[in-house]
């Protein structure tokens, strides 16, 4: 098990990540303040719960006895579509109200799940 986290650090810490997100947005039930139309589906459990299916969906990849580049593909680009979306989010409620939300370090954290993304290997063996 340490080998294969050891074997992908990056996707590990990701996994973590998209854990500790979804918790938090779990937990927090008044962090979406903009839409105000949208707030209340927005802070609906839902949305966290699926920051932590993905980040589980992630680390269960880093464990699998064979790791399917297709899995892989998939479960990147549910994470990309998740931060660009928190990210977008949080820029706008920013534009909008001028509260100050994450909205630069999860555009950090985006860039990284590209990167990750652009550098992972793409053919089944």
């Amino acid at each position: 098990m340490l080998k294969k986290i050891r074997d992908h650090p990056t996707h590990t810490v990701l996994a973590i990540g998209m854990v500790a997100i979804g918790l938090f947005l779990i937990i927090n039930d008044h962090y979406f303040i903009w839409p105000p139309h949208y707030s209340d589906w927005l802070n609906d459990d839902i949305v966290g719960f699926l920051f932590v299916i993905d980040g589980l969906g992630i680390g269960g990849w880093v464990l699998w006895e064979t790791q399917p580049a297709i899995a892989n593909r998939l479960l990147l680009t549910t994470t990309s579509f998740l931060m660009s979306f928190l990210t977008i989010l949080q820029l706008l409620t920013l534009i909008s109200t001028g509260i100050y939300t994450s909205w630069i370090s999860n555009a950090i954290i985006t860039a990284f799940v590209l990167i990750l993304a652009r550098r992972s290997d793409t053919r089944d063996d």
